[in-house]
Order: C-alpha cells, then sequence, then structure tokens
C-alpha cells in the first residue's frame, strides 16, 4: 500500500528583518532587509502582495496572516506595491498583548524573524527576537 500526500508541504524560508518601534500608535514596524538576497526579495515583495491582494479583495490580512494574540493586528501600513514592503504590526492598549508589546520593546536590539512559504508566495508568520548583548 503506497500513500500520497494530498496537500503540497510548506517549504518555508526564514527572513531576519529589522524592526522599527512606533511608540505612537502603539505598533512594531518590520520591513523587508535591504541586505537580503535576491531570491528573498522576491520572495518577500511576492507574500507583501498577496496581503495587498487579499486587502483589495476584502479579506482582511490579519485573517491572512498568522498573529500571536486576537488583540494584535496585522496590516499593510501603506497599501502601495511600491518600495514600501513593510508589515505592520499593531497592538491593542489595555490588553495582554499590550504586555507583551512592552516586554518586545524594553530591550535594545529587537528584530524579527519572518516566515515565508517559497511553494505559494504567502508569508506564514513572524517572531521577534532581541540580539545578543
Amino acid at each position: 500500500m503506497t500513500l500520497y500526500a494530498t496537500e503540497r508541504l510548506p517549504q518555508p524560508l526564514a527572513i531576519i528583518a529589522p524592526v522599527t518601534n512606533d511608540v505612537a500608535n502603539m505598533a512594531l514596524i518590520v520591513r523587508r532587509p535591504e541586505a537580503a538576497g535576491g531570491s528573498e526579495k522576491l520572495l518577500w515583495r511576492e507574500a507583501h502582495g498577496a496581503l495587498v491582494k487579499a486587502e483589495e479583495t476584502g479579506w482582511p490580512a490579519a485573517r491572512r496572516f498568522c498573529t500571536p494574540a486576537p488583540q494584535v493586528t496585522i496590516s499593510l501600513p501603506m497599501r502601495h506595491r511600491g518600495p514600501n514592503l513593510t508589515l505592520l504590526l499593531a497592538f491593542t492598549v489595555g490588553t495582554p498583548a499590550a504586555k507583551v508589546y512592552a516586554e518586545l520593546v524594553s530591550k535594545p536590539g529587537l528584530f524579527a524573524f519572518v516566515t515565508a512559504d517559497r511553494a505559494t508566495r504567502y508569508f506564514l508568520g513572524v517572531t521577534f527576537r532581541h540580539s545578543r548583548p
């Protein structure tokens, strides 16, 4: 008896991306790294384009993307396909997510691991880390 996979398995690629803290809006802005290789830049552009397309067709980006908590919304700060290519993670004030935000920005050296699927050309998720001193 032979078993075949009925669904395509993901082909994840982790991209280390810089993060900017937007204190006024209690948000983190994740940018495509300038030093990324050509295939990483292309994958980021195509995954970002898929989020733009999803929002334009009425499918909220937050539902298209893995969110760490319901109080964290993921959107595209600039809905242009131009050179912006950023992701905005906004944390709701007065929720457990606000506590997570405070912990993330309390230490220097914050960066993100952005995971994208090379097969589907979609973002899979974002995790945050701090560089070691």
